[in-house]
């Protein structure tokens, strides 16, 4: 549990906050969020309910980009286009041209982000959360300059401002025939072609969306293979259902210029090469925005890779000062932030909430959903497990038949001492919404003896976690691995 920390303690630099703020006439709080993101909403509500003074400063729409150009709109997108096209894995021919524009694939997306961000803002004003609409650089380590000429001081700061898509020198994004995240979603018309830049996340992501759409996609990917940090039997099963889908995979292949042309968009290779498509995407990593903050006056440190270095309650090399979400790294994940932000103004105002949860799950959101959660085979073996492995295929769960989806694989990392679950990985249908058994059995120290007893209602896809789970103890029991044979039938 965390140690209690007294905001209310003695401290001159606080003081003289104070001072200013009453000789200048400034608004002073209890805490100033910057970001109005999952880890700035769920960090300032966290305060609010613990009787604080807050204000949300941010400097466009309410929700930041998980609302407004990230998670939500592109996971809608994403939900559109597998109703689009759900009913080919069924025989099903479903009707869809590219006469329909894409304001009209959007209409889904367009009144779940309005939703979503009146909740934000009606969650700001039942928690009497202060909201400013404007651009905030720190003036000294406990006021802020606001683009609207005026300045506010705090006692503590919560620094959200996440991130944005990783600019290409030899690719500037215009909006028309090359896009990135942020601009995609607002396409008028829908592609003959595309070619995506990055097997990383957000390429894989938005290539498996466009293709389910009627793009023809071909995705180049500088690396050997699609997710490189993902399990190896996962990676190339995704890259087996992308290739079946239609997308064309290049791996090795690396951009060196795109220009526009009057067929849409030229790509050279750093080999020599050429590939040409109606559109270019990039997706090629996100950068944190820091670099408006004027963190140097507060004296707040930075790594290498421009991100904000914090400890593991989110606090900064500054006592009064924290941060969370996309602007400390990795995991970036809207999930893992809005935890962070909470962790954080817990733990500044004396709340014994403790740190940050280390295990949580990592979900990817293409066609078809991969997830996992825990240690993969490699990082079992470079942690010094003696391990063994259980994997269901889809095809062994008479609901995936029905889903259309038969395409998967649930894999499991069994200690092979004590028999402990370790870790799981999932590729098909319902992907991260199967994940979380399997982090609740890792939290609790279950084994996969216990797993092969639970009574799955049927016919589901959870299932699939016992058949994986007898595969592991078929494994286990056997003297020699030559001996085993698979022993599963279907359900």
């Amino acid at each position: 549990m965390a140690p209690k920390h007294d905001s209310n303690s003695a401290n001159p630099s606080s003081h003289s906050s104070y001072e200013y703020a009453k000789t200048n006439n400034s608004e002073h709080y209890d805490l100033i969020v910057i970001g109005s993101g999952p880890a700035g909403e769920k960090g300032a509500s966290q305060a609010a309910y613990l009787g604080r003074s807050v204000l949300v400063i941010d400097a466009s729409l309410a929700g930041g980009a998980w609302v407004n150009t990230g998670t939500i709109p592109s996971k809608t997108l994403r939900e559109t286009a597998l109703y689009l096209s759900g009913g080919r894995g069924l025989g099903i021919s479903t009707p869809f041209g590219r006469e329909r524009s894409v304001q009209n694939l959007m209409a889904m997306e367009r009144r779940i982000v309005t939703r979503w961000r009146e909740k934000v803002e009606r969650g700001f004003k039942e928690l009497e959360i202060k909201r400013k609409t404007a651009l905030a650089s720190f003036k000294d380590p406990y006021t802020l300059s606001l683009s609207d000429g005026t300045e506010v001081t705090a006692d503590h700061f919560l620094i959200a401002t996440g991130s944005r898509p990783r600019p290409i020198d030899f690719a500037p994004v215009d909006g028309e025939c090359i896009h990135d995240s942020d601009t995609l979603l607002r396409i008028s018309e829908i592609p003959e072609t595309m070619i995506v830049l990055g097997g990383g996340v957000i390429g894989c992501e938005y290539a498996s969306m466009m293709q389910a759409l009627g793009v023809q996609v071909t995705l180049l990917n500088a690396h050997d293979r699609l997710l490189g940090w993902l399990d190896s039997d996962a990676s190339t099963l995704l890259e087996e259902a992308f290739t079946q889908s239609g997308i064309v995979i290049r791996h090795g292949a690396r951009a060196a210029a795109v220009e526009r042309s009057s067929l849409g968009v030229n790509i050279t290779l750093d080999d020599g090469t050429l590939a040409q498509a109606d559109m270019c995407f990039l997706g090629l990593g996100r950068l944190p925005n820091t670099e408006k903050l004027n963190l140097a006056n507060a004296g707040v440190k930075l790594s290498k890779r421009g991100t904000i270095i914090v400890d593991e309650f989110q606090k900064t090399n500054v006592d009064h000062i924290y941060a969370a979400g996309d602007v400390v790294g990795f995991p970036s994940l809207a999930s893992v932030s809005m935890e962070q932000g909470r962790v954080a103004t817990s733990y500044m105002f004396g709340e014994e909430r403790g740190a940050l949860n280390k295990l949580f799950p990592y979900g990817v959101y293409t066609i078809p959903e991969v997830s996992t959660v825990g240690l993969d085979e490699a990082s079992a073996l470079r942690e010094g497990y003696d391990i063994v492995t259980g994997v269901a295929d889809y095809q062994k769960s008479v609901r995936s038949v029905m889903l259309g989806a038969e395409q998967g694989l649930v894999k499991l990392v069994v200690d092979r001492k004590t028999h402990r679950l370790l870790g799981a990985t999932i590729v098909g249908a319902q992907a991260t919404e199967l994940i979380h058994y399997a982090a609740a059995v890792i939290h609790y120290q279950g084994t996969v003896d216990e797993m092969i007893t639970f009574v799955f209602n049927l016919p589901t896809l959870s299932v699939l976690y016992k058949q994986a789970a007898s595969n592991a103890l078929h494994k286990l029991n056997c003297k020699e691995s030559e001996e085993f044979r698979e022993r599963s039938e279907p359900l």
